[in-house]
């Protein structure tokens, strides 16, 4: 049925629409405020449904995993837990944030650069286990430091040469 052909009014959906609700109310009311790129980075996570909201407490969580050396991500086990509970997060997305805040510690794991350490297909699916896949990302990042011990390479941006090397030695996915 198309929307004109519609018997009824079609405002009744619009009551039904909550699609991130507080980022849409904030983005809804810009105003005269200025175009900048957080702004515009704001509006592509909104489209793509990616936008992660989370908590003071949760921040203050994963800000706390900067003090972790090389070879302890096993002790972030709770606060990965913690973010892959959070809509819109999932290992890669997870993995990413967890990058960002220590990269001595923590790299990005994603199908190319599974599949460079691998050989194998990325093995996990937004329905396995949120144990099964931290488990799988810590023995991947066991891995990861072998690799950078084995071929003298720096754990900081492993990830990203993984990534390159995938695609262009094995292709797309």
């Amino acid at each position: 049925m198309k929307a004109s052909e519609f018997p009824g009014d079609l405002n009744t959906f619009l009551s039904l629409y909550n699609y991130q609700p507080e980022l849409t109310a904030r983005l809804d009311n810009l105003g005269s405020t200025a175009i900048v790129q957080s702004l515009i980075n704001d509006i592509v996570l909104w489209k793509v449904n990616r936008y992660v909201k989370i908590n003071k407490s949760i921040a203050e969580q994963i800000y706390g995993l900067k003090v972790l050396k090389s070879g302890e991500h096993r002790k972030s086990t709770r606060q990965l837990s913690i973010l892959m509970e959070l809509d819109g997060v999932d290992l890669p997305m997870a993995s990413t944030i967890l990058r960002f805040t220590n990269p001595k510690v923590f790299q990005i794991i994603d199908r190319h650069a599974y599949r460079a350490v691998y050989g194998n297909k990325y093995p996990l699916y937004p329905t396995t286990s949120t144990e099964r896949k931290i488990s799988q990302y810590f023995d991947y990042l066991d891995q990861l430091i072998k690799l950078c011990e084995f071929k003298s390479l720096k754990f900081e941006t492993i990830d990203r040469l993984l990534y390159v090397f995938d695609k262009k030695n094995n292709g797309e996915l």
